[in-house]
């Protein structure tokens, strides 16, 4: 089962970072709510929230500012520990890039990850077959780690799980990148709060 999301908006008209992870959040949301484990429910029904804990896009080429691309989202197999998550751009009908995100559970009071054993249904979701093998390699980081910049989060910025939005580390990342990255990955070490 696979579900698609057309995007017909960049912002400021073009396929930036942000724009892209924007449109990963948008096609997960989407597909999480047909399949039944969308941030309500899993909230309402299990007590746990999704969290998002590492992130790359590749994209060999970019749609020119304001061309609209379809995001192409679906799970594989979960495993007790996280669930994977994969995704297909595409522009004009053919591929143009690719996603790859790791998400866990967390109790959502005590802020602690769970099993997803916890879930019986995550077990029983269609995964198409066969499986994407590619996985998000360990990053090994300078040390120390030089800092690029800093700013305090802002209540705005905060998401429904309480915490900064996946998609705002994307924007004030892009700002210390090199222009027009076609690859980036992200860690999401930790929560940040407003």
């Amino acid at each position: 089962m696979k579900a698609s999301l057309e995007v017909m908006d960049a912002p400021q008209g073009a396929w930036t970072p942000e724009a892209l992870m924007a449109a990963l959040e948008r096609a997960a949301t989407d597909h999480a709510g047909e399949l039944g484990i969308d941030h309500d429910t899993m909230v309402a029904q299990y007590g746990c929230l999704w969290m998002l804990v590492r992130s790359r896009i590749s994209m060999r080429e970019l749609p020119p500012p304001g061309e609209a691309m379809t995001v192409r989202t679906w799970l594989r197999s979960p495993s007790p520990a996280v669930s994977i998550r994969d995704y297909d751009f595409l522009w004009q009908g053919r591929p143009v890039g690719r996603g790859l995100q790791y998400w866990v559970l967390a109790d959502a009071k005590a802020r602690r990850i769970i099993s997803l054993r916890e879930v019986p249904l995550l077990w029983t979701l269609p995964v198409p077959q066969p499986e994407r093998r590619e996985t998000i390699r360990r990053l090994v980081l300078p040390e120390p780690l030089p800092e690029a910049g800093a700013w305090t989060v802002a209540p705005e910025e905060i998401d429904d799980n309480g915490h900064l939005n996946n998609v705002v580390y994307v924007r004030h990342a892009q700002r210390f990148a090199p222009p027009e990255p076609k690859f980036f990955e992200i860690i999401y070490d930790r929560e940040r709060f407003a």
